[in-house]
């Protein structure tokens, strides 16, 4: 007998080491449960509606229905509140039922041992598995409370359609928060567990029903609802009708412009699965609409008083990943910095051939008109005019204005075709620029990311305007130069390249052409949206412009323009410097009859002094006799 109990103790206490040894090797460096759920945070518009329908997001366990509970529990895991995390009795059932039938079919599974399967595991059937499974729920157990393992089931077990958790197959397949469901679609959902794919309401509707009877049936046998209640419910069950899932939908671009932002605040999607609400600043009406354009269109909109993203639709929108060739949209820019140094939107430029090195410089439609006006030159979207205006400023001094002051990022190619667009930048970029036109000089970080909730409605972050510059003031201050130049830009939707994204309400824009991308790029002083079109044979004003039209008419567009008043003195320039006029297509010109030499003396008679003699000189080196003439026309035309 004494040998016998020896033995006995022997024998449990090497179980008990061997036991001990297999927990510790298979719970050994488990990473915590939490960071296993599947990500859970939601997205919202700024209304608070949700933008999509996640694969899984959180739900807090006080917020679920006690009859779902129950349901749950009588479904799954009757003794879940007793046992440490297996239960012996319900494995002796599926131990005795699976000899008889000679397979594993049937594993006695609590809700413990299915989170571990769920967390850490692969769902292929095996004793090993089983094995693994029983000391993780042991761990879980011995390492969270009844109701942390409980959420955590709720929100992470697959419940097909490729969604996790009860939370997001609420809303799937019955377009309500888990919170708002009845006793029936409680029973539906539970109803689901055993074979997710197969009895989802989605794919049989009358399987489903028949699942949520057995759940009912559970429920009443386990005395959780009357008699009357389950008669009610069978009824009504019966006579239910499936409608379908709801339908969300968002630009995948948005999820990851939101991780990109969220990691620059310092925040990982680790950290913010579990139930997390993001608040973005996105207007959903006008996303929605944004949602319809092809797939060649990309659009963003901020509001440039503070930043906030408005819509975000497309790929390649920020830089570097969308690099695209400015075109004209670039010449507000460097109309406004002449503005800043004191230039008279109705200062003179010349419009005549120009000849840099190898380049010339061609307005869009081949014509050219002789001399402008700075403000003409804007709103006709005239090349050769502004390459004038740019050459007067100076390349160094432009491109030390975009990169330093205005912040844009990007590509800057080593030649003066920058002038006319041939900067590579993405239109987050632009925007950011524009908007130091359109609110008075602050160059503005856009972000997408307003605040963030936990489970539990507090409020982690909140965004706040970030400033990333302000724009020097020179002979004006950057709000004059901004209420000169939008009223130039104004005109530009009124009368000149962008009249297609006319209002009726004011709009101030630049259209721009590249040769794979159309520009428009406008609004007010509380909304600026800049539309890109990729394409080949296409131009801002005709692809870009109507489209931006098409899309305000989502958006409650004011038209609300500064009214700041210029109270600096601003100078019209009427005399032109030196410039590297084509002199040999003008000589063609006189000789074919385009240019009548009276028209050219009046032209010439309104460059300065050194830049007369260096072209008088370059004709004289070809034709002394027409040097002679044109000498003569001009000194009764000039005022000395």
């Amino acid at each position: 007998m004494r040998w016998r109990l020896i033995g006995f103790l022997c024998g449990f206490f090497l179980t008990i080491v061997v036991l001990s040894y297999f927990y510790v090797q298979f719970t050994k460096d488990l990473p915590s449960p939490e960071s296993r759920i599947p990500t859970g945070l939601l997205l919202m518009y700024s209304d608070g509606t949700p933008m999509s329908l996640p694969r899984s997001f959180w739900v807090r366990l006080e917020d679920v229905p006690p009859y779902f509970l129950n349901a749950l529990l009588v479904s799954e895991d009757k003794r879940f509140y007793f046992h440490v995390g297996i239960d012996p009795l319900g494995i002796a059932r599926a131990v005795v039922r699976n000899i008889s039938s000679m397979s594993i079919s049937e594993g006695g599974s609590t809700i413990t041992q299915q989170l571990a399967r769920t967390l850490y595991l692969s769902p292929k059937v095996s004793w090993q598995r089983k094995i693994r499974e029983m000391f993780i729920a042991l761990w879980l157990e011995r390492h969270r409370t009844k109701e942390e393992i409980l959420q955590m089931y709720i929100n992470s077990v697959y419940m097909g359609n490729g969604l996790y958790g009860f939370a997001s197959a609420s809303r799937y397949y019955f377009g309500k928060d888990l919170s708002e469901i009845n006793l029936n679609e409680a029973a539906l959902l539970v109803g689901v567990l055993r074979s997710p794919e197969n009895f989802n309401p989605l794919r049989d509707w009358q399987i489903a029903k028949r699942k949520a009877k057995t759940v009912l049936d559970a429920l009443l046998e386990e005395r959780y609802i009357s008699e009357s209640v389950h008669r009610q419910s069978l009824e009504e069950l019966e006579s239910m009708n499936y409608s379908g899932k709801p339908v969300f939908n968002m630009d995948e671009e948005v999820f990851w412009r939101v991780v990109r932002e969220l990691k620059d605040i310092g925040y990982g999607l680790d950290e913010l699965r579990q139930g997390y609400r993001i608040y973005t600043t996105l207007d959903r009406k006008l996303s929605q609409a944004a949602l319809g354009l092809a797939p060649n269109i990309v659009v963003e909109a901020i509001d440039p008083m503070s930043g906030a993203v408005l819509v975000y639709k497309g790929v390649g929108l920020t830089y570097p990943e969308g690099r695209r060739l400015l075109g004209s949209a670039i010449k507000p820019l460097y109309y406004y910095l002449a503005v800043l140094e004191g230039w008279s939107v109705d200062s003179e430029l010349i419009d005549l051939p120009l000849k840099i090195g190898d380049w010339t410089p061609e307005n869009f439609d081949k014509r050219y008109r002789g001399v402008v006006t700075m403000r003409q030159a804007l709103i006709d979207s005239l090349n050769v005019p502004s390459v004038n205006l740019f050459m007067q400023l100076g390349r160094e001094k432009v491109i030390d204005f975009l990169k330093n002051e205005l912040k844009i990022e990007g590509y800057y190619p080593n030649d003066m075709t920058i002038a006319l667009g041939t900067l590579e930048t993405a239109p987050e970029e632009v925007l950011k620029a524009y908007a130091a036109i359109f609110n008075g000089g602050a160059v503005l970080k856009p972000y997408i990311v307003q605040h963030i909730e936990d489970p539990n409605g507090r409020t982690v972050y909140e965004a706040s305007v970030r400033v990333i510059n302000v724009v020097m003031a020179r002979k004006l201050s950057p709000m004059e130069s901004s209420a000169v130049l939008l009223d130039v830009m104004r005109e530009v939707v009124e009368r000149g390249t962008g009249v297609r994204a006319r209002q009726k309400v004011p709009v101030a824009g630049k259209t721009g052409t590249s040769s794979k991308t159309a520009w428009f790029v406008g609004g007010d002083q509380t909304f600026i949206m800049a539309v890109a079109v990729d394409g080949e044979n296409l131009t801002g004003g005709a692809n870009a412009a109507p489209i931006w039209s098409q899309l305000v008419s989502n958006y409650n567009y004011r038209g609300r323009m500064p009214n700041w008043i210029v109270q600096s003195r601003l100078t019209v320039k009427t005399t032109l410097p030196s410039l590297t006029l084509d002199v040999d297509r003008i000589m063609r010109w006189l000789e074919e009859g385009y240019l009548s030499l009276e028209t050219l003396a009046e032209l010439v008679s309104k460059l300065d002094s050194s830049a007369m003699l260096d072209f008088l000189s370059s004709v004289n080196e070809r034709s002394p006799q027409l040097a002679k003439q044109l000498w003569e026309l001009i000194r009764t035309k000039r005022t000395w």
